[in-house]
């Protein structure tokens, strides 16, 4: 049996909003048929969640692998068993995106936030724009081109926010994207062994060559850093740029929700201050292991 090109791995724990679930699920679902319709190929998206637990019950998606939270607290527990991370206790994102990786069987790795979506490249990604000015196709097609023309090892997407209406909200991710582009010109830089400049990639949504995911696994652990709570992700684009060159894919849509992450009110000013008060975390993750996000203001 051919082996799938992607394979989405996303990972959830306390999501209980099902209907948020049920959009982003049926979203995966035509972003996938699309792809597979105008490229000929059949299952060539594979779909992996992983269930920390406390979610509402997971909706249904084709050929998909949903790994069990008993699964999952079987391995975080081993891996504290094994000294990979030092607590009992601790818990992050970063230990079910490995777990994810060991059941993939895709090219290209996409790591995925449960709560995004694909632009679909059809009128269904118009509920998610405000003007003419964004311009997507479908997220699977542009990245697959991507990785079949250039010479990269890993794409990122252009993101917009699913509440579309709040131009606070709007212009902080238009904003991010433009820190992203401009963080993917500059080489990844070691200080003390620790990733301090380099691509800074969001975590909405990477996606990386599997041959570059398995190197940076070779502890056996996966490749992000189990022990990161906040900033694993600008940690793994920064290590994954050492391999070789990171693309920023315009057309390549991703909607996230920002509700309960960025807080209302005077957005642009607040985003100023996120950026401000997290960047010794963005800058310097392993001087913060074991921490979670505090950054609410």
């Amino acid at each position: 049996m051919q082996s799938p090109i992607f394979s989405v791995i996303t990972t959830g724990k306390g999501e209980k909003d099902r209907k948020a679930l049920e959009e982003a699920f049926g979203n995966w679902e035509i972003a996938k048929k699309v792809f597979e319709g105008e490229s000929g190929k059949s299952k060539a998206i594979e779909f992996i969640v992983v269930d920390a637990g406390e979610n509402a019950e997971f909706p249904e998606i084709k050929d998909s692998t949903t790994i069990s939270p008993k699964e999952y607290d079987t391995y975080r527990s081993g891996l504290w068993n094994s000294g990979v991370i030092k607590y009992s206790w601790w818990d992050s994102p970063a230990i079910g995106r490995n777990l994810g990786f060991r059941h993939a069987k895709g090219r290209i790795i996409v790591f995925h936030d449960i709560d995004s979506l694909f632009s679909t490249g059809t009128e269904i990604d118009d509920d998610y724009l405000f003007s003419e000015l964004d311009e997507y196709d479908n997220y699977f097609k542009m990245m697959y081109y991507a990785f079949r023309r250039k010479d990269v090892v890993a794409t990122v997407p252009s993101l917009r926010p699913r509440d579309r209406l709040n131009l606070g909200r709007r212009f902080g991710i238009m904003g991010l994207n433009f820190l992203t582009r401009l963080s993917l010109k500059f080489p990844t830089i070691k200080i003390y062994g620790i990733p301090v400049v380099g691509p800074s990639v969001p975590g909405c949504s990477i996606a990386l060559s599997s041959d570059v995911v398995r190197k940076m696994s070779n502890n056996g652990s996966g490749p992000y850093d189990p022990e990161l709570g906040v900033a694993e992700d600008q940690k793994i684009s920064r290590l994954t740029a050492t391999f070789g060159r990171v693309s920023y894919e315009k057309k390549a849509g991703v909607f996230t929700r920002t509700q309960n992450r960025v807080s209302g009110g005077f957005d642009i000013a607040k985003s100023l201050g996120y950026a401000f008060k997290g960047a010794t975390y963005y800058m310097f993750p392993d001087l913060f292991k074991y921490h979670r996000h505090s950054l609410t203001i």
